[in-house]
C-alpha cells in the first residue's frame, strides 16, 4: 500500500474509483470528470487530498473539504473490488491527521467533529466508521426529478414578486434572508458577507438567472440558489430557503416549479438536490409533492475531536 498526491497522470483512475465506488451501491454515479475536476480545484491537493495505491492501481480516494465551523468535512471512497485490504481505514488515519493538523482554523470554544458520509448500501462502511470512532449522527437524500414531464405554473402569495438577481446590487439581502431562513437547521455554520458572496457568486459555472430570488417589499423572503450540472448530468438546486415568517405559503412549491422551468429552458432533463431527512420544516414532503423521487440516501458519521468548553 502507498500513498500518493493526486496528478493529472492519476486524474482518470481516481475518477474510476468514485464513480465504481458508487455504481458497487446503486447503479449510478453522481461523478463527472468536471465535477472530480472542480473539487480538485478547489483543494489544495499538496495538504488536502489523498490516493492509496495497492499494487499499482489506485484502491481509494480522500479529500479534505473545509472546516465548517466545528466540522472538519471529509470524504473517501474505496474501490469496490478493492475492499477488505485497510484502504478505508488507511484513509481515515489520513483524514484525521490532516484535521489535527489544522487545529488552528477550530473555533474557540467549540466542539469539534471530523464529519464523513457514506452511501447507505454498502454495509462495510458502518463497521468501518464504528470501528474507527464515529458515530452516526445524520441522513440526507439525494433527490431527482424528470423535467420532460410539463412543469405547473408557479403561484406566488399576494404582495411578493420576483425580479431579476443582480449580484452586486441584491447579494448583501439574499445573505441576510439566508442567514436567517436556515438558522436553526442542523449543521449550518453562518458566514460572513464577504466569504459567502466568494462562495456563492464566485463557484464555476454560476448563473444567476437560474436563481429566483422572491421579495416583499425591499426584502427577500425565499430563494432558491440553482447551479447547472454540478456533481452529476443534473441542474442542480443547491440551496432553497424560506424566511420564517412566510413560510407554508406556497413559497417553497412555487419557488421548486419556477426553477425546474428555469433548468428546461437551458436545455437540461433532469434537476437534483440533496435534502436532510430529518428537515423539521417538512422539505422531503415538499419535494415529492413537487414530482420528485429519492435516488439514494447517504449517512453522516462524526468522531469527535475536541470537547467543546
Amino acid at each position: 500500500m502507498r500513498v500518493v498526491r493526486p496528478t493529472a497522470e492519476l486524474f482518470d483512475d481516481a475518477l474510476d474509483v468514485l464513480r465504481a465506488s458508487d455504481e458497487a451501491v446503486y447503479g449510478d454515479t453522481d461523478w463527472t470528470a468536471d465535477g472530480l475536476r472542480e473539487e480538485w480545484d478547489d483543494l489544495d491537493l499538496e495538504h488536502d487530498a489523498w490516493l492509496v495505491e495497492v499494487d499499482g492501481r489506485i484502491a481509494g480516494v480522500a479529500h479534505l473539504l473545509e472546516v465548517k465551523g466545528g466540522r472538519v468535512i471529509g470524504d473517501a471512497y474505496v474501490h469496490p473490488e478493492l475492499t477488505g485490504l485497510g484502504v478505508g481505514s488507511r484513509l481515515l488515519d489520513l483524514l484525521e491527521q490532516r484535521a489535527h493538523e489544522l487545529e488552528p482554523q477550530w473555533p474557540d470554544g467549540e466542539r469539534v467533529v471530523l464529519q464523513m458520509a457514506h452511501l447507505v448500501g454498502d454495509d462495510r462502511a458502518p463497521l468501518l466508521f464504528a470501528g474507527a470512532g464515529y458515530e452516526r449522527a445524520r441522513s440526507y437524500f439525494r433527490m431527482v426529478t424528470d423535467l420532460r414531464e410539463p412543469t405547473p405554473q408557479p403561484r406566488w402569495p399576494e404582495g411578493t414578486r420576483l425580479r431579476p438577481l443582480d449580484p452586486d446590487r441584491d447579494g448583501a439581502a439574499l445573505h441576510d434572508a439566508e442567514l436567517e431562513a436556515f438558522a436553526n437547521e442542523w449543521g449550518y455554520s453562518p458566514i460572513g458577507y464577504e466569504e459567502w458572496r466568494d462562495r456563492v457568486f464566485g463557484r464555476a459555472g454560476f448563473d444567476a438567472s437560474l436563481v429566483p430570488v422572491v421579495w416583499a417589499g425591499d426584502e427577500v423572503v425565499a430563494f432558491s440558489r440553482n447551479y447547472p450540472k454540478r456533481m452529476g448530468d443534473w441542474g442542480f438546486i443547491g440551496t432553497l430557503g424560506v424566511r420564517p415568517a412566510w413560510r407554508r405559503r406556497g413559497l417553497g412549491l412555487a419557488l421548486l416549479h419556477e426553477s425546474f422551468r428555469r433548468f428546461r429552458r437551458t436545455g437540461e432533463t433532469t434537476v437534483a438536490l440533496g435534502v436532510d431527512v430529518e428537515n423539521p420544516t417538512g422539505a422531503t414532503r415538499l419535494y415529492e409533492r413537487a414530482g420528485m423521487r429519492v435516488l439514494w440516501q447517504a449517512d453522516v458519521w462524526t468522531k469527535e475531536l475536541r470537547a467543546g468548553d
